[in-house]
């Protein structure tokens, strides 16, 4: 769909948000929310924006389409985002360490968050064919002959990927990497034998089933959800962590400057997010199930997530060795 609109159109779309649009225009303009996902179909980001696809219409007056655009085949939808008009007809679906790791680098002003809608802290998973039990057994193999393993990263810009660099440049490890399109994609390999270990999502790596055996999880404690998933500190034996700890925030954005040129238009949208969140019974029954991400901080708290988890794994990405 072209960026280029009207500037009856985007009246329009402000309209639609803030409540105000007659009944003859709705009937005539066709108005819709594109959500760019910077990333191929099939990961957890696309999972993520596909919710907002399926739920968002159910407390808003108009339609979603979700974009996506490949880095694999070159393609930036950052850099399409940002080409697009400043009128809060497009949002940005992305996720921190994508934003630190995005080159060249990003300043975190030229967007208005919206809401950080999941916050998950990846999981070390193996192959159940290594036969492998805990992470004490990868190091030792991977030591013995580092040359036969493979290691399955969805893009280098994952929260997975990140985090399993910093892990295996600190423990002095080395593995072929194999790199897939997305995050889901190299899961996948890993189900297929392709690779013998990877992270991803507690719930992307739970529906692999028997075929994988978690390792370990980039978190300074155990998940609820999954508490037989020992720590890094704990399945390394050792006191700390070796710095190696974080979470994917995967968050909503618009344009900064719609949001400070049209702050009641940008109010309106965020409460249709919040309604979607915390009052659409579709969505809460998906969040029930574990299949998106349900947490509402709003603009101000999500801001500042983003902008600490920004500094952290733009400090990490700085202290990798090669990238």
């Amino acid at each position: 769909m072209s960026g280029v609109r009207s500037s009856a159109a985007v009246l329009f779309f402000i309209g639609c948000l803030t409540g105000m649009a007659s009944q003859t225009a709705t009937a005539d303009a066709d108005i819709r929310l594109n959500v760019i996902v910077p990333l191929a179909a099939g990961g957890a980001l696309d999972r993520f924006a596909r919710t907002v696809e399926q739920f968002l219409p159910n407390v808003a007056d108009i339609d979603v389409a979700v974009e996506n655009y490949s880095p694999k085949n070159g393609e930036d939808g950052y850099q399409e985002f940002m080409r697009r008009p400043a009128d809060g007809s497009t949002v940005l679906a992305w996720f921190e360490p994508a934003a630190a790791a995005y080159q060249p680098e990003i300043s975190l002003d030229d967007l208005a968050i919206i809401n950080v809608q999941e916050i998950e802290p990846p999981i070390l998973v193996a192959s159940r064919e290594t036969g492998w039990r805990d992470l004490q057994d990868m190091m030792t193999a991977v030591r013995k002959a580092p040359n036969d393993y493979r290691l399955g990263i969805g893009g280098r810009t994952g929260g997975g990927a990140l985090l399993t660099s910093a892990l295996l440049t600190n423990l002095d490890l080395e593995l072929t990497e194999i790199t897939y399109g997305s995050g889901g994609k190299a899961r996948k390999g890993l189900a297929r034998g392709e690779v013998d270990l990877t992270a991803g999502s507690i719930n992307a790596v739970r529906k692999l089933g028997d075929k994988v055996t978690a390792l370990a999880v980039f978190s300074p404690r155990r998940l609820r959800s999954w508490p037989g998933v020992p720590t890094l500190r704990e399945a390394l034996g050792v006191e700390a962590d070796q710095g190696v700890t974080g979470a994917v925030y995967r968050f909503f954005a618009v344009h900064r400057r719609f949001a400070e040129d049209n702050p009641e238009a940008f109010q309106a949208l965020v409460e249709r997010f919040r309604r979607m969140t915390e009052d659409d019974e579709g969505f809460r029954e998906n969040a029930s199930e574990g299949r998106v991400g349900a947490h509402w901080f709003g603009p101000t708290e999500s801001t500042s997530l983003i902008q600490r988890s920004h500094q952290h794994f733009r400090k990490l990405i700085a202290d990798l060795p090669d990238r």
